[in-house]
């Protein structure tokens, strides 16, 4: 992954914190990076065929994006930002994750802050854009899950997959370790690596399978495999973490142990109505992450 020279960064709505949008202030100011900034409006009343005709309907839709961009414009002044930095625009759309995808290629990198609420039958829009982005797509946490630490969060924890060595995998697994790479030295940061032995607790639970004994055995059949992925990062072992579990939380876990500001996963995402029950790793890991979470596509 280069570094980032264009960005598109999701505002949220009005009266909510930016934090997308402070962290790619921060990154303009070490990379240089040009800055596209959106905000999205829409309400169903202005798309009401059976109470309004088509000039209400309009004037509506314009009066919403009239007043939108006037606190577009408020909130890029805020920040002292000027027109050489970036582009900024209200759009009028209810499908964020499409207009996102459509307007992606565009850009080296999309920002949006976290929003962790879901139910089983609505996926919520962090997991759309993972799903749909076809760009690195960098989450940042806006909760209360980052506690202030004695020392800034700039390490970078980069998730890698050893379970399969076909070269797709491979690929995407050189693909999370070149963007942290990458983001460790903006950062001014140290890269650490993590690879989960992911097993079945029912099995555990039945006595079906000895958890330490499979740790053992897993990282003893993929050590080489991950040395010589890890080989031309020049990790120490000292940051190499390969505990045994469930993704999410060991993920977690472990950027919480090393404080890590920034986890980089892998998303070869699932659709349709497997991915809507089941997920995908880097939705697991969001769900428990800590701290921000850039997702890479293959």
């Amino acid at each position: 992954m280069k570094i980032p020279k264009s960005v598109l960064v999701v505002l949220d709505k009005p009266k909510h914190p930016q934090t997308a949008l402070d962290q790619a202030v921060e990154l303009h100011k070490v990379s240089g990076a040009h800055l596209q900034l959106v905000s999205f409006a829409w309400h169903a009343m202005a798309e009401n065929k059976e109470v309004f005709d088509a000039h209400q309907r309009r004037a509506l839709k314009k009066e919403i994006l009239r007043v939108r961009n006037e606190w577009v414009e408020g909130v890029v002044r805020d920040r002292r930002l000027t027109a050489a930095n970036l582009s900024a625009q209200a759009v009028w759309s209810a499908d964020i994750a499409q207009w996102v995808a459509e307007h992606a290629e565009a850009v080296d990198l999309v920002m949006k802050s976290v929003h962790r609420s879901k139910t089983l039958l609505h996926t919520p829009l962090d997991w759309q854009l993972i799903r749909s982005c076809p760009k690195p797509l960098l989450l940042v946490a806006s909760d209360q899950r980052r506690r202030p630490r004695s020392k800034p969060e700039n390490d970078v924890l980069a998730t890698l997959d050893l379970r399969n060595s076909d070269r797709k995998h491979q690929l995407l697994n050189l693909k999370v370790l070149d963007a942290a790479s990458r983001f460790a030295e903006l950062r001014g940061g140290k890269l650490h690596c993590v690879a989960v032995v992911e097993y079945s607790e029912v099995l555990k639970d039945l006595d079906l399978l000895d958890a330490r004994k499979l740790q053992k055995q897993t990282i003893a059949a993929t050590d080489e495999f991950l040395k010589s992925l890890i080989a031309p990062y020049a990790i120490p072992a000292g940051r190499i973490h390969r505990p045994a579990g469930k993704v999410g939380h060991l993920v977690a876990a472990t950027a919480r142990k090393t404080k890590a500001g920034l986890i980089v996963v892998g998303s070869a995402a699932r659709r349709g109505i497997g991915a809507r029950m089941l997920g995908n790793s880097a939705e697991k890991i969001l769900t428990s992450a800590p701290c921000d979470v850039l997702t890479i596509h293959p």
